[in-house]
């Protein structure tokens, strides 16, 4: 597989992409990066439901909020924890370098989010909108519709699928980075050149801000 998205774009046109990001969306992200660690696992849960991450199953809530039987949004997270440790030194676009440890540790948090609904298990969509949050845009995109329709493919259905796809878009994005002579960061608009490559990607390919 072979992914040519963000190669073959422009610096004018990579920036354009990103401004054309849903508004909303941008603001639960710095709504999300501004949250004290005390309201974080409280905020993951907001926004995940908010984003529709494990529709049309329930997800489960904070401790507090349940009314299912564990695990608890606390517990999933807890448990992540060792893995995003892991990966903490990864980006989009150094996955071309992965490890078997980090390869493990990916595979792990795949497994965790699975959990993420009270009854069955959640899909890509959901587990990666939950990376994507919890590696603070270090490691995407999310692979909603919007997303794969954009790089013409299916549902992902196993964490090593998941682990190939993604060094296949980091390896897009190098490639436009180095075509261009400089981060994708550095190509878009200032108000966006602290989020992470992931995330920013993301944004290239995730939904329009409807335009009236």
């Amino acid at each position: 597989m072979q992914i040519r998205v963000v190669c073959e774009m422009t610096p004018r046109e990579l920036a354009d992409a990103v401004d054309g990001f849903r508004k909303t969306y941008v603001d639960d992200w710095e709504d999300w990066l501004n949250t004290t660690a005390s309201e974080r696992v409280c905020k993951f849960g907001s926004i995940l439901r908010k984003w529709q991450a494990t529709r049309p199953l329930e997800m489960r809530r904070t401790r507090v909020e349940a009314e299912h039987e564990a695990p608890f949004l606390e517990d999933l997270i807890e448990r992540a924890q060792p893995f995003l440790g892991v990966v903490e030194g990864i980006s989009l676009t150094s996955l071309h370098g992965i490890q078997p440890l980090h390869c493990d540790a990916m595979h792990e948090l795949w497994n965790i989010f699975r959990q993420l609904p009270v009854s069955d298990s959640a899909g890509c969509v959901g587990i990666s909108k939950a990376v994507l949050l919890l590696t603070n845009g270090r490691i995407g995109p999310a692979f909603d519709s919007n997303v794969r329709e954009r790089l013409g493919m299916g549902r992902i259905e196993s964490p090593e699928d998941w682990v190939t796809v993604l060094v296949q878009i980091g390896l897009n994005a190098r490639g436009f980075e180095q075509h261009q002579g400089m981060r994708i960061s550095e190509a878009v608009s200032p108000q966006f050149r602290h989020l992470g490559t992931g995330r920013l990607y993301d944004m290239v390919l995730g939904p329009r801000e409807s335009r009236t």
